[in-house]
């Protein structure tokens, strides 16, 4: 397992615990696992990540491979690149929700896919000692050719023009910045555009994914039709509904796959979510002849499940959905294309119609996650307060040092007092 490695990357705060180093490091490390590698590198927009993808193409170059530098990318058009331009990698610099001052750093393989653990442990063993190529095969970093194919791939995507329909876009003043407004501009709808600059110090801060009330407000305000919210990276989505309610990630779900049934794409009556998908949608989905699987939390381990059972669609509540017909990973751009074109002639608020179970999520910032999820003392409050809910799910946070304990139930007191109980435990051996 790697160390490094969380459910989504190495993750901290830039110059702290991510450094120009650890980015070196890596680039350096992918000339272990393939020689000479071709990489697309891209990036959002936060102060510290132009530096961050210069030292990691310096790794890359210094061990004799060659990078395709993408500029400002979603997550997402990373994976699209390395697939379109047969590249062995693709490397991401982005802390996605995370707040301004954190920056991060993923990888896809040649398939577009986040590397599997076994290759990011591989990885991990490599950054202590460098690999550099002799002065005559140096590699060298060189602009990533006809960047506005991703807007392209987008487009096409679209079953349906989108005119006539009014939408409001939140970037987050990241990366969905240079791409979602012009994709649905070139679609025919009207763009109410907020915090659409590209703006590193107030990314996420406020706007995006994890505040969508801003969104639901100028959605409520303007009489749009619907409005999307894009986290950083640009890689999840939650919407706003044309009463200004929110849409998230398993009401997408929920609707998406129920559209994929209509059409006839949905291999085997299957859908993906996680151990956090609302009971309501697996209900909703039962009663249309869908099937959900539960994957570990993590956009990842969906995509593994995905490709397991050969499922279209999956997603998780914070807003990653991966459409198995288009894409490798989630994609938030995406996603908001293919739910804006259900919106002809259908409301979103009926579309998300869908009765869910309350549940509560509580974050808990300890010392040693693996010593708190050994903790005999919180097996056993885990294993009472399981009798008294739906679901009740504690597992360690992959990006910060954090447990994070979710609890859903037949209502939100039984909910709240089975998640704040076995809180009460995790904090009692924090003392």
């Amino acid at each position: 397992m790697a160390e490094l490695f969380g459910t989504d990357g190495i993750r901290g705060v830039a110059g702290k615990e991510l450094t120009a180093r650890t980015a070196f490091a890596l680039g350096n490390a992918l000339c272990r696992l393939h020689r000479a590698p071709r990489v697309v590198v891209g990036r959002d927009t936060r102060t510290s990540s132009g530096m961050l993808a210069l030292a990691l193409a310096a790794g890359v170059a210094a061990g004799g491979g060659h990078v395709s530098e993408g500029g400002i990318l979603p997550t997402a058009a990373v994976s699209f690149f390395v697939r379109r331009e047969g590249a062995d990698f693709g490397a991401v610099i982005s802390a996605s929700h995370n707040p301004p001052e954190y920056n991060g750093l993923k990888v896809f393989d040649r398939s577009g896919q986040k590397l599997a653990e076994e290759q990011e442990a591989r990885l991990e063993r490599g950054f202590d000692e460098y690999d550099f190529a002799p002065a005559l095969a140096c590699g060298d970093s060189r602009p990533l050719p006809e960047r506005g194919a991703y807007a392209d791939f987008l487009v096409a995507a679209a079953s349906r023009p989108l005119a006539g329909k009014t939408f409001v876009l939140d970037c987050a003043y990241g990366a969905a910045s240079s791409f979602a407004p012009r994709v649905f501009r070139r679609l025919g709808a009207r763009v109410l555009p907020l915090c659409c600059g590209k703006d590193g110090r107030r990314i996420n801060v406020r706007c995006g994914a994890l505040h969508p009330a801003r969104l639901c407000r100028a959605v409520r305000e303007s009489g749009a039709d619907a409005g999307f919210c894009f986290d950083g990276d640009a890689d999840r989505v939650i919407a706003a509904d044309e009463e200004g309610k929110i849409v998230d990630g398993d009401k997408i779900l929920c609707i998406l796959a129920r559209a994929l049934r209509a059409q006839g794409k949905l291999p085997g009556g299957l859908a993906v979510g996680t151990a956090h998908t609302n009971t309501g949608v697996e209900r909703a989905l039962a009663r249309e002849g869908i099937r959900l699987l539960r994957a570990d939390i993590g956009d990842k381990y969906v995509a593994a499940e995905m490709r397991r059972c050969g499922a279209a669609v999956g997603g998780e509540q914070s807003g990653h959905v991966i459409l198995a017909e288009y894409a490798a990973t989630g994609d938030g751009i995406l996603t908001a294309v293919k739910l804006a074109e259900l919106l002809c002639g259908e409301k979103l608020s009926a579309l998300a119609a869908v009765p869910l179970l309350p549940q509560v999520n509580r974050s808990v910032r300890v010392h040693d996650k693996v010593r708190v999820l050994g903790s005999e003392r919180v097996h056993a409050a885990v294993s009472r307060e399981s009798a008294n809910v739906e679901r009740l799910v504690v597992r360690a946070s992959g990006t910060e040092p954090v447990v994070r304990v979710f609890a859903e139930a037949a209502s939100r007191r039984a909910a709240l007092r089975a998640a704040e109980r076995v809180v009460s435990e995790i904090l009692a051996g924090e003392a």
